[in-house]
């Protein structure tokens, strides 16, 4: 018995077989959920490849499936952004035309306005206009009492 307790490899070698019995053991107590994995007959393994290969299939056409319905999705986008694009153009061109409308008109009367004043610059005064606008800044402007002019007694 010491012979067995002096030799470390023979002491490995011990606890190696009693922990490998104790493994055993547990393994065979009916409670235990860790079984080791049962050979299945060979009937299983086609059926197991081939739901592997759908399984596969399957993962490479949900990202095909769905990059599809993301280009739709931009293609159904972009043309309703080109759609409003045209609208919008549609709207500016109207408003264009409703502007120049607006400004051949507004143009007119300016020309007249710059001719007649080219032919206004001969200014000739009558008489009867002159003294008229005297009365007026008269009337319209400060009264005689708030100009402080000398009366003519105090001359």
């Amino acid at each position: 018995m010491e012979i067995l307790l002096e030799n470390p490899f023979i002491l490995i070698a011990l606890l190696a077989f009693i922990s490998s019995f104790f493994k055993k053991k547990k393994g065979e107590h009916p409670g235990n959920n860790n079984k080791p994995p049962q050979q299945r007959p060979q009937e299983e393994h086609p059926v197991l490849e081939t739901s592997m290969e759908e399984a596969l299939k399957e993962e490479k056409r949900q990202p095909a499936e769905r990059t599809s319905r993301i280009e739709e999705e931009y293609r159904r986008r972009k043309q309703q952004a080109e759609e409003s694009m045209r609208a919008l153009q549609n709207q500016k061109r109207a408003a264009e035309r409703q502007a120049n409308l607006v400004r051949e008109p507004a143009a007119k009367p300016v020309e007249r306005h710059q001719t007649q004043m080219q032919t206004s610059r001969q200014f000739t005064p009558q008489k009867q206009a002159i003294v008229d606008g005297i009365i007026w800044s008269e009337i319209l402007g400060p009264p005689r009492a708030k100009n402080r002019h000398r009366s003519i007694k105090r001359k």
